[in-house]
């Protein structure tokens, strides 16, 4: 089950960094990375439904990749961008 997460996780990173409106890094990774991701994604996917089913893999699954697919933007507006607190812009 912990390589389902890491895997999802770590496809959750790597589209978010390969984007090009990431506001982490000064250059996108290159389209590579999103195959990468997609594959990994896949995996994860399938584990998710060989360790819990159909119906709850895909549901964990799911909400395994969105939360954090939220959050990264978020986390990165926030250390990232001027609406930091104590800056002015």
């Amino acid at each position: 089950m912990w390589f389902a997460v890491l895997a999802t996780l770590a496809s959750v990173v790597l589209f978010y960094l390969s984007d090009r409106q990431q506001r982490w890094l000064d250059q996108p990774l290159p389209g590579l990375s999103r195959l990468l991701a997609l594959l990994l994604l896949v995996a994860a996917t399938a584990l998710w439904v060989v360790i819990l089913g159909v119906g709850v893999g895909l549901f964990v699954g799911l909400w395994v990749f969105a939360l954090p697919a939220m959050l990264l933007p978020l986390m990165a507006g926030h250390y990232r961008d001027s609406f930091q607190r104590g800056q002015r812009g």
